[in-house]
């Protein structure tokens, strides 16, 4: 459950007879306590090659963003009460021609600070990686990468429980 729970990334890159100039970049931010419920009034912040560009408050628990290629680009998505999460997102070595109407969807799911959960490690570690692949000509996650940080999470809950309830 918790693995589920805590962060799905989807791929896809969509070719249509529209031709936009940069990727789009789909993020839909639910909550793991709600059981994916979407999450309204997240903050986003994003950065662009280590600079601050901007910074987005979602309503309605989904932000689209416009990426260029031959940039690196941090997602941080933080709300009062939950743990901050980010992502990496590098179009560095893609092509011109995968801006063409193409698609990189993400859910992040964000769950409620816990007294003792000893999860500082998401302040400095991405929750996700996305990277542009030379052999299937696409942007995407590393799905490895993504489920040792969700174990991360998964050992500090159970440490926390066992904590908690060895104290009573």
């Amino acid at each position: 459950m918790l693995l589920t729970a805590f962060f799905s990334l989807t791929v896809s890159m969509n070719y249509g007879q529209d031709s936009y100039p940069q990727v789009k970049f789909d993020a839909k931010i639910t909550s793991v306590e709600e059981q994916g419920s979407r999450l309204d009034v997240v903050k986003i912040f994003i950065s662009v090659d280590g600079q601050l560009k901007d910074s987005i408050i979602t309503q309605n628990g989904r932000m689209f963003y416009q990426l260029d290629t031959g940039k690196v680009y941090k997602f941080e998505f933080t709300k009062s009460g939950y743990v901050s999460k980010h992502l990496i997102v590098s179009t560095k070595e893609a092509p011109e021609n995968v801006k063409n109407n193409s698609k990189l969807k993400v859910e992040v799911s964000l769950f409620k600070y816990k007294p003792g959960l000893e999860v500082d490690f998401l302040k400095t570690k991405p929750i996700g990686v996305a990277r542009y692949n030379d052999m299937n000509g696409k942007l995407e996650w590393n799905k490895d990468y993504t489920r040792s940080i969700i174990e991360q999470i998964i050992t500090a809950t159970l440490d926390l429980y066992n904590k908690t309830n060895t104290d009573e």
